[in-house]
């Protein structure tokens, strides 16, 4: 079963748009570990309502100017790194890609920098005239959009650009005969990209951000329908698979509907959460038990290759990953794994989930694990995050340990997919 399930993946990982995917965000690991660190920074320390922030009491220790500078420090090198981090995804996408064909990578990817950025304007242009581009659509939790419009202008050159043969050293007469022979793919890649640009201009599409997933992420937050939970989980896990991270994060942090302060107000008035009216609320559940943080599968994925110790690039990753995937910031280790869009991890990805969640339902449901009502500080670890949510019910500390031991046992035969996999496709 392990090999037949070896050569599926395999198979795919050999298909161009696997191939140029996993090398653009293995490239883009050093850009996604150095965000980690800034937003498990900006969350932890530099935000009020951060949890190193709360419990050391850093608005007295920290003076207003050395506070602003460190919130400003941190949240521009976010910025810089998450922020953009479309732009570097299309760019090196279409490189790949364009490599892939034997085309000329560096005009490839030029090209897809300008196509991106047009887009981006074109859907900011008309609703904010403040900005020049719509960041949603240049964030690392829309760079599914990016990988998409880089391998589109990578095929763009493969078929209308000439071969090319790398050569040592270049003088300026041949890169001008570079330039100019990339001129026609570049022009059409350009066109294209402004058809689309216009086409999201006349017609206000909103371009992935936040509000484009309005409906689904409120129906998440708002439904106490066990089945209906466990769907939308598998919704928000595969949109995160392929890079579209947006829904996970919007229930990452805390959650105020009147649901949620019907729950809340109860557990107030009586001193626990056993019997709130909503015990299955999704925004709960998929939180606190079903991602813990949207950290559980990348928590669980770093200790289970560190237990292993087969790969000594892969284990230094999962070493430099560690401190900020344990604090639920988790992109760095996703990217430069890369779990987006790996064959291997979508099914562990939607599975380990639904089984927390339903194993935790159970729980509530026998009245042994209380319900999480209580408001969760940012920064704070996953696994923990039931301990807090119920105010410090031992019970939803240790049950949440068991749910990742379990996870832990799960993923280690899909781990040893991935070796066999790696060892198939460096033989090849």
């Amino acid at each position: 079963m392990i090999d037949f399930s070896a050569k599926i993946v395999a198979w795919l990982r050999q298909r161009s748009f696997f191939q140029a995917a996993q090398k653009t965000l293995v490239m883009l690991m050093p850009i996604a570990v150095l965000g980690s660190y800034f937003q498990l920074l900006f969350d932890l320390v530099f935000s009020p309502n951060g949890l190193i922030y709360n419990i050391f009491g850093l608005d007295k220790i920290l003076t207003d100017h050395w506070w602003y500078a460190g919130s400003f420090v941190t949240r521009g090198m976010v910025q810089i790194t998450f922020g953009v981090f479309g732009v570097y995804a299309a760019y090196f996408m279409a490189r790949y890609t364009a490599q892939i064909y034997h085309r000329d990578s560096t005009m490839a990817g030029m090209a897809a920098v300008l196509v991106i950025l047009f887009c981006s304007y074109s859907s900011s242009t008309g609703r904010d005239n403040r900005l020049s581009f719509t960041m949603g659509l240049l964030q690392v939790d829309g760079v599914f959009i990016a990988l998409i419009v880089g391998y589109c202008v990578g095929q763009v050159f493969h078929l209308l650009d000439k071969q090319y043969v790398i050569v040592k050293s270049e003088n300026t007469a041949r890169i001008r005969h570079r330039a100019w022979i990339s001129m026609l793919p570049m022009a059409v890649s350009l066109m294209l990209g402004i058809v689309f640009g216009v086409i999201i201009y006349e017609l206000q599409i909103k371009t992935l951000n936040s509000a484009s997933f309005n409906e689904l992420i409120s129906r998440v937050q708002t439904t106490n329908n066990l089945a209906e939970v466990m769907l939308l989980s598998v919704v928000i896990t595969l949109l995160s698979w392929l890079g579209i991270g947006y829904p996970l994060r919007s229930i990452s942090g805390t959650i105020n509907n009147a649901y949620t302060a019907e729950n809340l107000t109860y557990a107030l008035h009586h001193g626990n959460s056993w019997n709130v009216p909503y015990k299955f609320l999704g925004s709960s559940l998929i939180n606190s038990y079903g991602m813990m943080g949207g950290a559980s599968i990348v928590l669980t994925i770093i200790v289970v290759i560190l237990l292993r110790r087969k790969n000594r690039e892969i284990e230094t990753l999962a070493l430099f990953s560690l401190l900020p995937a344990a604090f639920s910031s988790t992109l760095g280790f996703a990217i430069g794994m890369p779990l987006i869009l790996n064959p291997l991890f979508i099914l562990p990805e939607l599975l380990l989930p639904l089984i927390n969640m339903l194993l935790a339902a159970s729980a509530i449901s026998l009245h042994i694990l209380p319900v999480c009502v209580y408001p969760i500080l940012k920064g704070t670890p996953g696994i923990l995050i039931p301990f807090f949510g119920t105010n410090g019910d031992w019970v939803a500390l240790i049950f949440p340990i068991i749910l990742f031991i379990l996870d832990i046992c799960l993923l280690i035969p899909v781990i040893k997919i991935g070796e066999k996999i790696e060892l198939r496709l460096n033989l090849e």
